[in-house]
């Protein structure tokens, strides 16, 4: 405020007059800029791999926008600009971001922010967790992210997987070779002796070669497939202990997480007692059944033929399936596992060393 004095006004003032005093207000200064004001969007539309955010921008705080979208971070529960980062796309009002590519089964730690020369806003924390939705299961396999659908079965009520391990798609026919998937050998790890080149519902090759080192660990450490040697007592197993537990030990086995190749007694649950299961009504009876049930297809098996030598056996007449449980005989194990064909749904043994499909089970 400047206070303003006239020449005249100075000379009434010295002779006794009343003073007139006259004022000027300049026009107030603009208040100082700040940092931006931001809100973080609510979480949308969220899957296991996926979610929407975004947010709005307030106020600018009286300087131009330079930045903004929003941070997100795994282990900071307060993410900033040092942690990552996705760009929005304007500089006033709200902006939306689709997250994609997120780990499965992960939390993250979510909020908007905008930068101006002053520094940085940063809206409210969300979290986001990427857990598995009801129908879904996303997991690693084969060193690759992969999606499977949910099975529900119409005789236990029990949740499987909705393919075999390996497998393009889910079945369309109990002889969609699409939907055949890997050949594993009994309590052998995913690691890349199961995988099978498909061609048509009754062909498929091997996709590495073989091997007749017997492996002397659980995780031989290699993808070949390994044929034993053809003597008495004809154990033929791939392993050198005949460790009897081997797929307890990582215990979903090739399974993801929660999930676990099923036992005798399971798979038996889900078969017709003409067959010999357990089902107390209805249950698998023939491929017919088992496709209808639980989209089980005729992939045949992988076996030891002889010295040195490996086949493929049944493919498209047979579906041959491992459950986790063994059986020990005359001093050496077998494994169960279960035969799926024209004439029926059936339990039968056979040598650890053979290869054959895996369907998951949910804990």
């Amino acid at each position: 405020m400047k206070l303003l004095f006239s020449p005249l006004f100075m000379r009434f003032a010295f002779i006794g007059l009343p003073l007139l005093v006259v004022v000027s207000c300049k026009k107030d200064d603009p208040a100082p800029p700040t940092a931006p004001a931001v809100t973080t969007a609510p979480l949308t539309n969220v899957t296991s791999s996926s979610a929407t955010t975004g947010g709005t921008i307030l106020t600018n705080g009286n300087a131009a926008i330079t930045q903004n979208g929003i941070v997100l971070s795994q282990t900071n529960a307060t993410p900033t600009l040092t942690d990552s980062v996705i760009a929005g796309t304007t500089a006033s009002g709200s902006f939306t971001i689709n997250l994609t590519g997120l780990d499965f089964n992960r939390t993250y730690y979510i909020r908007a922010f905008a930068t101006n020369s002053v520094g940085t806003g940063y809206g409210d924390v969300v979290t986001l967790n990427t857990a598995n939705d009801t129908t879904k299961v996303r997991f690693m396999y084969n060193g690759k992210e992969v999606v499977y659908g949910i099975i529900i079965s119409p005789v236990t009520g029990k949740k499987w997987l909705d393919r075999n391990l390996g497998a393009e798609q889910v079945a369309t026919s109990y002889d969609d070779y699409k939907a055949y998937g890997d050949l594993f050998q009994w309590g052998r790890p995913a690691d890349g002796h199961q995988l099978i080149n498909w061609t048509a519902s009754d062909a498929g090759t091997a996709v590495n070669g073989t091997t007749e080192a017997v492996a002397n660990s659980d995780i031989p450490g290699h993808s070949n497939f390994i044929i034993p040697p053809y003597v008495s007592p004809w154990v033929l197993d791939w392993r050198s202990d005949n460790n009897r537990n081997r797929w307890a030990t990582i215990p979903q086995g090739p399974c993801p997480a929660g999930w676990h190749v099923p036992t005798r007694d399971e798979w038996l649950a889900e078969v017709a007692t003409t067959m010999g299961g357990t089902a107390t009504s209805g249950g698998m009876t023939d491929r017919n059944t088992a496709y209808s049930q639980l989209k089980l297809t005729i992939a045949g098996k992988r076996g030891v033929d002889g010295p040195g030598s490996v086949n493929f056996g049944q493919v498209g007449t047979y579906g041959h399936y491992w459950s986790s449980t063994d059986r020990l005989a005359s001093g050496y194990t077998s494994a169960r596992d279960f035969e799926v064909g024209i004439d029926g749904v059936q339990q039968f043994i056979d040598v650890k060393a053979s290869a054959k499909c895996v369907r998951c089970l949910v804990n």
